[in-house]
């Protein structure tokens, strides 16, 4: 188990499987987070995680630039997590992921696994086909999760929220305004003004009272888990 820990401003690089905090995972990965950038040659680059193999990444956050760096080979690409297996939730990207490769994403590159209750704030970019604001290409599940970031790229395949799909997404959403995107190859895209109602989500079957806060009309949905306490004197 990795727990509580933080890396920031750090700069990793390497080839397959390279991760800000870990390369590849097969147990829990929790309340961390890392900064910095991370790039690789080969494929599974990921802000804090390259490979997710079967574990849980819970309750974590990246805001680290995450890319790989040569053509040959280069795939899966995430702000958070570049290629995953296991489950993703509670968790959120704010950096950004690039790929000259396919399948790029601003939480993750490539999922065969579970996502749930997180988003993406991060630009994706890329050469290659399968970018997406959330995930780049899709087979597994995704559930109550969004993403705001810039996409854009030359390939083929570009989703506000996901790049391709033959997994199943249900109740996600992407902001058609700051993706750029008007299309997604699953999900609903929605305008500024209705990303930041909380009956938007709320009639979506979103937990707003217990794992989200809508500031209605002037946030998107925030994960309850990182709000600060504020005290006013």
């Amino acid at each position: 188990m990795i727990r509580n820990v933080g890396l920031g401003a750090l700069s990793v690089s390497g080839g397959n499987y390279v991760g800000g905090l870990a390369g590849t995972s097969e147990g829990i990965v929790q309340y961390s987070y890392t900064t910095g950038s991370v790039s690789g040659s080969g494929s599974a680059i990921g802000g804090l995680v390259g490979n997710n193999n079967t574990g849980t990444v819970q309750y974590d956050y990246s805001s680290a630039n995450s890319g790989s760096t040569i053509a040959s080979g280069a795939s899966s690409a995430g702000g958070l997590v570049g290629s995953n297996a296991g489950t993703v939730e509670f968790s959120y990207a704010t950096g950004g992921a690039t790929g000259t490769g396919s399948d790029v994403g601003g939480l993750i590159g490539t999922n065969s696994g579970t996502v749930s209750n997180s988003y993406a704030s991060s630009s994706v970019g890329g050469t290659g086909s399968n970018l997406g604001g959330l995930v780049g290409n899709n087979s597994g599940t995704v559930t109550n999760s969004y993403a705001t970031g810039s996409v854009s790229g030359v390939g083929s395949n570009l989703g506000g929220l996901v790049g391709t799909n033959s997994g199943t997404v249900t109740s996600s959403y992407w902001d058609m305004s700051s993706t750029g995107q008007a299309t997604s190859a699953a999900g609903s895209g929605l305008t500024p003004a209705q990303m930041q109602q909380q009956s938007t989500f709320q009639n979506g079957g979103w937990d707003v009272f217990s794992n989200w806060i809508i500031y209605d009309g002037y946030t998107n949905p925030l994960l309850r888990a990182f709000m600060v306490p504020l005290t006013v004197t």
